[in-house]
């Protein structure tokens, strides 16, 4: 019996998913603080230059995006309904010295790309959706890791902004420069009853565990 055919109001994902992926994924892998592998590590210029490329790819998705305090890269498929829930799909986008360039990366491309489709051919939900990639996770520069989930979470913990990286630029005086404070970062923490779940194709959990999900 042949298999039914979709409705005419029907979408299937395009088969390009894959390779728009990939490539995303290589041109993102060209901010790099080393010229041979991947090195991108929290607030250098190459971490700086991926959020923006981050942001501008969002923004031609049809989302709403922005880079927040902490360096997240927010961006939103809105529900039809002002006052309906959040789902947040998110991983991060800083990197280990000469990393994979599908780590952490791959989850924000995926859900970009989910995104995007959705987006194109008017999907409503009944939630809003939020792409998320977190600005640090590896803690790599400041031995600080999670710094952008923990900041959403409302888990930020305000201690690690006395860290120093090895030439002694202290976090908190980096941030000072990018016209950031404390109240800004503990202002971007999600209610929890506004964000009913958190998923995180990276593999690791939110914040170190989501309140929410």
């Amino acid at each position: 019996m042949p298999s039914p055919k979709p409705r005419a109001t029907e979408s299937a994902p395009p088969a390009g998913f894959g390779a728009k992926i990939l490539d995303m994924a290589r041109q993102l892998a060209q901010f790099s603080e080393t010229p041979d592998g991947l090195t991108c590590t929290y607030l250098s210029p190459a971490h700086k230059a991926a959020a923006a490329q981050l942001r501008d790819w969002m923004q031609a998705a049809g989302l709403a995006a922005q880079i927040d305090a902490v360096g997240n890269v927010v961006g939103r498929y809105p529900s039809a309904a002002p006052a309906a829930k959040t789902l947040i799909v998110a991983s991060h986008y800083d990197t280990v010295v000469n990393a994979g360039r599908f780590d952490g990366r791959l989850g924000i491309l995926t859900a970009l790309a989910v995104a995007e489709h959705l987006a194109g051919i008017g999907q409503p939900l009944p939630f809003h959706l939020d792409v998320i990639g977190f600005a640090e996770e590896e803690g790599v520069r400041f031995a600080a890791p999670y710094l952008g989930s923990s900041a959403i979470a409302g888990r930020f913990d305000a201690a690690v902004l006395q860290r120093s990286d090895k030439n002694g630029v202290r976090l908190e005086s980096l941030l000072r420069e990018q016209g950031v404070d404390r109240d800004a970062i503990q202002g971007l923490a999600r209610p929890p009853e506004i964000t009913p779940a958190a998923a995180y194709p990276g593999g690791e959990p939110l914040g170190g565990g989501c309140p929410s999900a």
